[in-house]
């Protein structure tokens, strides 16, 4: 909702509360209102705004239920004791009794202030003027003619206090215009107040506890209250003997259905014995059957426990065998024992060849050394020995 919707609504509101404002002077709510029943007096816009709900809900339904005499109308049904939902269910019911149109629930009056509150009360005040046969005038209005022996009027509506209306008319008056040269309008210029601030919040204090409104209790409240329970006394004596003959009767109808209804259950009774005795007998075996469920289930359970227990040591004792069988079936370490035994044949042919090789170069040097020694001897003994091995001198 915009802020020019609400506005208008504020408007419309308040447009109300001033109509039923007027409404209650012309029905001298002041005099037998305010003053004999002990009501707050209203201000023009008493129930637009919210305030304070209880207060305002309270006048609310004191000023209905003094609208609702004026139009003669007992409120039997308004009491004090009752919450705020029920007293405005009977309001709505009470004011749809007199004829007016209400179509919102309960709850917009429990607020007490607002649209609906408002609504309300301005139907029943002019309900009220219907009743009393009130009838607003037609507004006459008469055409005057100025003439030159009538006074000239001015504008705020007084007649003009000089005897001359010549010496009125052609005479300026004086300070028509200030030092600036522009002319004074007295309506239009800022007022100045010359008050002293100190003084004027001593005041406020002063008279704020004296303006201050506060709702007395109603001493008169406890007769209202004996005077409903009279009321309700004689209604309920009232009511008593045709509610008894109508009890009574309602007594005996179910008299008569409990009598039926007992005889049926005996002939049920009677007819189902043997079902019922191979029931009981059928439910008893069920409990058997479930006590046996039962001591099955934990036996399963305790089972389940060993299997699972069963399960952990089968699958350590699997993960040991594959463990071994991987060991046993790895082929890697006689690999291995080939490859060192080719290196050592391999190592074996190398030293047995290294070996022929020195036993070679050994015989060639003992060969060389030995026949070095015989031809030294051959020459200190005359002897040479050729290369065949001959001797010669």
């Amino acid at each position: 909702m915009s802020e020019q919707q609400v506005g208008q609504e504020q408007l419309d509101v308040t447009a109300m509360m001033e109509d039923l404002y007027e409404k209650l002077v012309l029905l001298n709510y002041e005099q037998s209102y305010v003053k004999q029943k002990g009501g707050k007096p209203l201000n023009r816009a008493y129930f637009v705004n919210q305030t304070n709900s209880s207060e305002q809900f309270s006048q609310f339904k004191t000023l209905a239920k003094w609208l609702f005499t004026q139009n003669d109308v007992q409120t039997t049904d308004f009491n004090k004791l009752d919450d705020p939902v029920t007293l405005s269910q009977n309001i709505l019911n009470e004011v749809k009794n007199i004829g007016i149109d209400v179509d919102f629930p309960p709850l917009k009056l429990k607020q007490g202030f607002g649209e609906y509150v408002v609504y309300v009360l301005q139907q029943l005040a002019s309900k009220a003027l219907q009743k009393k046969k009130f009838q607003f005038k037609k507004v006459k209005i008469e055409q005057q003619s100025q003439t030159q022996d009538e006074e000239p009027v001015q504008e705020t509506g007084s007649v003009s206090s000089d005897s001359d209306p010549e010496v009125a008319s052609d005479e300026e008056p004086e300070d028509v215009f200030n030092e600036q040269g522009f002319q004074k309008d007295e309506e239009r210029m800022v007022i100045e107040s010359n008050v002293n601030p100190q003084e004027w919040a001593k005041e406020v204090e002063r008279a704020a506890q004296k303006i201050k409104i506060v709702i007395k209790p109603n001493a008169g409240e406890w007769r209202q209250h004996f005077d409903a329970t009279k009321q309700y006394s004689s209604q309920i004596r009232t009511i008593l003997p045709e509610a008894r003959i109508k009890l009574e009767r309602l007594t005996d109808e179910l008299s008569e259905i409990l009598d039926r209804i007992n005889k049926r259950e005996y002939n049920i009774n009677e007819n189902m014995q043997d079902m019922g005795s191979e029931y009981k007998k059928k439910n008893e075996d069920v409990k058997k059957i479930e006590l046996q469920c039962k001591n099955y289930t934990n036996a399963i359970k305790e089972m389940g426990d060993q299997y699972k227990q069963i399960s952990d040591k089968y699958e350590a004792v699997q993960t040991k065998l594959n463990e071994h069988g991987s060991i046993s079936t790895d082929q890697s370490p006689v690999i291995r024992i080939k490859a060192a035994l080719t290196k050592i044949r391999l190592e074996i042919k190398q030293m047995d060849l290294r070996i022929g090789v020195l036993s070679h170069t050994i015989l060639q040097r003992t060969y060389h050394d030995s026949k070095a020694m015989q031809e030294r001897d051959f020459h200190e003994n005359g002897l040479i020995l050729n290369d065949s091995n001959e001797l010669t001198d």
